[in-house]
């Protein structure tokens, strides 16, 4: 199974996104405890895709047999790096990729002239559930 999104990059949509993420999820019976960590997974690498500034993000989501792949790109031309300040705490940013990793069984990255692209596979149970 697979479903795409392509929206702005704005920080405003990643809740939207979330949103409609959760649905499809739902839609194709994952358990709450995969969602849970899928919305967490994609809340993160959006919320980078539209801090960096890009034109667009996207997000491709395919479902196979124990797997969810999840690619996120953002668009467009490379933007100016943006370095949190020396008064960010710590504790606040910085640590999205290390979320990923985290729960995801593969991180894949790929950065080039026109955006950057992350793939995470999460295992899934093989066996689809009826919706919680």
């Amino acid at each position: 199974m697979r479903a795409r999104f392509t929206l702005p990059a704005h920080e405003a949509l990643v809740g939207c996104l979330r949103h409609a993420v959760r649905a499809v999820l739902t839609r194709w019976r994952l358990s709450a405890d995969e969602r849970d960590a899928a919305l967490l997974v994609v809340g993160e690498l959006a919320a980078n895709a539209a801090v960096h500034g890009r034109s667009e993000m996207s997000l491709h989501l395919v479902l196979t047999q124990g797997t969810l792949g999840l690619v996120m790109g953002d668009h467009g031309d490379p933007a100016p790096s943006h370095r949190p300040a020396t008064d960010d705490d710590p504790d606040e940013h910085g640590r999205g990729l290390d979320i990923v990793h985290t729960l995801s069984t593969r991180v894949d990255v790929h950065c080039g002239d026109h955006g950057t692209w992350i793939m995470a596979c999460l295992a899934v149970s093989p066996a689809r559930r009826e919706p919680d």
